[in-house]
């Protein structure tokens, strides 16, 4: 369990998320400065599946301050550097956590970060083109490696984000740009079971059992019905959206917020802010 004084921040990252060199506008540059940061400030680490089954009460946190982290949509460059265009040669998110301090706690049982991935296999090819200018940076072929590794985990971010530039998404109406829309029982299954169904098939145990919101959207129906009362199919533990506020033992597990960095913050002293906030 959490103590009720514990105010844990939840930090999310997007490894396409570069224009430039600097931290405004690189989230690799703000990852690799932001964990400097943690450590400066005393913080732990802690991965977000022990942080769920701690709101679970399944597992008791000891007294200090925490943070975790999240990356969202599963682009390779999570796991692979990358020559970019305007940034020269980038650090993938893995290179820079195996090269911190941190990765002594590495454990493929919780991994001490979580990769949020789009699971479909056409919409990641019909990504590829419209979001990633044909250059094939979607893929699954790093996750089961990855995963192992225990220090970036695989987790669900739906079948296909709903995304606004797909010719087809899993809602009934063909709704796009919107996950709010996912509020029937046939949707949500199709969006959200189905996904970690295939992530069991490609990953097997390594898959975790979390989820997090396309968009940040959080449907009433998800959030009220649909993850609550049918836990055994989906098999979610607890689902992130993007609220930008700490976790506490109060919050909602199937709707936990999360500061996304580049959008809650976008330098090192608006993340001070933050860590100051949480530690206060």
């Amino acid at each position: 369990m959490l103590d009720k004084a514990m105010t844990i921040p939840v930090l999310c990252y997007h490894s396409v998320n570069i224009t430039g060199v600097s931290y405004e506008c690189n989230d690799h540059v703000a990852l690799a400065e932001d964990l400097r940061m943690l450590s400066r400030y005393g913080f732990q680490l802690l991965s977000p599946l022990t942080l769920v089954r701690a709101l679970r009460g399944e597992k008791n946190l000891a007294s200090g301050k925490y943070a975790c982290i999240t990356f969202d949509d599963g682009a390779d460059l999570d796991y692979y550097g990358y020559d970019h265009p305007d940034a020269g040669f980038v650090k993938s998110f893995q290179d820079i956590l195996e090269q911190s301090s941190w990765c002594h706690d590495a454990d493929p049982v919780a991994p001490l970060t979580a990769s949020f991935v789009i699971v479909s296999p056409q919409a990641r090819k019909e990504l590829t083109v419209s979001c990633f200018f044909g250059q094939d940076l979607i893929r699954d072929t790093w996750w089961r490696e990855c995963a192992q590794k225990g220090v970036i985990g695989i987790a669900n971010h739906s079948w296909d984000h709903t995304h606004d530039t797909l010719v087809q998404v899993r809602q009934k109406e063909n709704h796009k740009g919107s996950f709010y829309k996912i509020d029937t029982y046939q949707d949500a299954d199709a969006q959200i079971r189905a996904a970690q169904d295939y992530l069991c098939r490609t990953i097997g145990d390594f898959a975790m059992p979390l989820f997090a919101y396309p968009y940040g959207h959080a449907p009433s129906y998800l959030v009220e019905e649909y993850f609550p009362s049918f836990e055994q199919e989906h098999r979610q533990l607890a689902a992130f959206g993007l609220a930008p506020e700490p976790v506490t033992r109060d919050a909602n597990i199937w709707n936990l917020p999360r500061y996304v960095c580049g959008k809650h913050w976008q330098s090192p002293r608006g993340f001070e802010k933050i860590l100051k906030d949480c530690a206060s």
